[in-house]
């Protein structure tokens, strides 16, 4: 019995050496584990905006400038409060006397006199002045956090209109991407056709050497165009605020573009309205107009003070005595109040004269507005030509898309007709790559062309203040 429990012992034994003697040599001869690979974050150009409008502390700066304009305005109303002034003291006395001599009365030679007084003495002040310039000030406030909430919004549309470029910029370097890449699978097959046919005898080596060139050349320009694609995703996660190594998947087609009809003198007329940049100009135009009406009131017009002061005492004092005769003690209290009410007009006089520094500084503001006001109206004029040539531009690539169309459809025929004559052996291996070459070019010229046509309309779109994606008609 002995034994065979020996004998089942051993066997198990034998068995479960061999069983981790497995497991040591499947983790011996295991493959290393290899990184994780990257997320990718698949997102649509309003969810990046989104992101960039959120996150980006460019934007979160100039918030917090607008909220300092705003709390400002909300609380102009603050200047009309006086000013409260609240002054107190005491003052507290002691005298001792002792006097001695032949005095009126019998017995009293010697008296001796304590006196003690403790006065409070308090006033409490208020201060007013008035202003026409109070009430513009206040004017100039709110101008100038209207001008504050138009510059923020101007910031978030420029943030919006920048990152939908973007997003069509990387799809287009991802469509360049792929094309190369396809374009050397395609060397890659032929090399590899050539390679056959040169070892059966029925090419000669030149053409399988030009085929290995071909793909040999192609490397480094695949090479150039990913970090090109990789630098222009980490520049456009930093807008987003994401990690600088976030990659992205795009999804948004932009092929079978419709077109709209475009008419520049709409779009101008739009554009004098609308346009965020000209919105800004006539806004800070008016909030320094609304500051040199201030500066003018404050200086050239008199000025009317309110005062109001309140002041009271309090007087306890004690006086003892003492004499031959006894002692004797005096106690008395006084008090005393007093109001003021002032009324006072002043005006600087020499704020009138036109040489005075109140007037030169009112001049400037002058030269200041006369200034802005010219460089609105160039604004204005260089928008004008900005929306007629950026209407011009999308006619012009509205016709490149037409014809690199055609040309695109011809390359394609030219490419399976030389790679019918290729395999009949009429045509050789490098006709073949030049053929294949064109049709990668035009297609993704073709591709160039509807992305800047995209583009042009988001430009255009900001330049009529037009909502993004208005101006843009695209089939699924």
């Amino acid at each position: 019995m002995t034994s065979k429990r020996f004998i089942c012992l051993a066997a198990m034994m034998f068995n479960l050496n061999i069983v981790f003697g497995q497991e040591a040599a499947q983790l011996q001869t295991a493959p290393p584990q290899t990184a994780l690979p990257a997320v990718v974050m698949r997102i649509s150009p309003e969810e990046a905006v989104d992101l960039a409008i959120k996150n980006n502390l460019s934007l979160e700066r100039q918030r917090v400038g607008t909220d300092t304009k705003r709390r400002a305005s909300a609380n102009s109303w603050n200047k009309f409060l006086p000013a409260v002034n609240l002054s107190g003291g005491a003052n507290i006395n002691s005298q001792n006397s002792n006097v001695t001599g032949d005095f009126s009365t019998p017995g009293m030679n010697k008296q001796t006199q304590d006196t003690s007084s403790t006065v409070f003495q308090g006033q409490i002040q208020l201060q007013l002045a008035l202003n026409f310039a109070l009430f513009e000030a206040m004017n100039y406030l709110k101008m100038d956090y209207d001008t504050g909430l138009l510059s923020l919004e101007q910031a978030k549309l420029q943030m919006e209109r920048d990152v939908r470029k973007s997003y069509f910029n990387i799809m287009l370097l991802d469509e360049q991407v792929k094309q190369l890449q396809e374009s050397l699978q395609n060397a890659e097959e032929q090399a590899a056709s050539a390679r056959s046919q040169y070892q059966a005898g029925r090419q000669p080596e030149l053409n399988y050497l030009q085929a290995r060139v071909s793909v040999e050349t192609m490397r480094p320009n695949i090479d150039q165009a990913l970090n090109g694609l990789r630098l222009a995703k980490s520049n456009f996660a930093m807008t987003l605020g994401l990690p600088l190594d976030t990659d992205f998947e795009l999804f948004l087609p932009i092929e079978h573009i419709s077109y709209l009809p475009i008419d520049a003198k709409e779009f101008t007329r739009q554009a004098k309205n609308n346009n965020p940049d000209i919105n800004v100009q006539k806004q800070q135009l008016r909030a320094l107009q609304s500051q040199r009406k201030a500066q003018f009131y404050q200086k050239m017009t008199p000025n009317l003070s309110l005062g109001w002061t309140n002041g009271f005492s309090s007087n306890d004092s004690n006086v003892n005595v003492d004499t031959n005769l006894g002692k004797t003690k005096q106690n008395q209290n006084t008090a005393s109040s007093s109001s003021t009410f002032t009324l006072g007009l002043s005006w600087a006089l020499n704020s009138l004269l036109p040489f005075s520094p109140d007037a030169q500084s009112i001049m400037d503001l002058d030269d200041n507005i006369k200034t802005l006001s010219i460089a609105l109206a160039q604004a204005e004029q260089g928008m004008e030509l900005d929306v007629t040539n950026k209407v011009y531009s999308l006619e012009q690539i509205r016709s490149n898309i037409e014809a690199q169309r055609s040309t695109a459809e011809l390359a394609m025929r030219s490419y399976n007709e030389t790679l019918t004559a290729y395999n009949n052996g009429l045509q050789s291996l490098l006709q073949v790559h030049q053929a294949n070459t064109q049709l990668n070019n035009a297609r993704l010229n073709l591709y160039q062309q509807e992305s800047n046509y995209l583009q042009g309309l988001i430009d255009l779109e900001y330049s009529i203040g037009a909502p993004f994606g208005s101006l843009m008609m695209r089939t699924e």
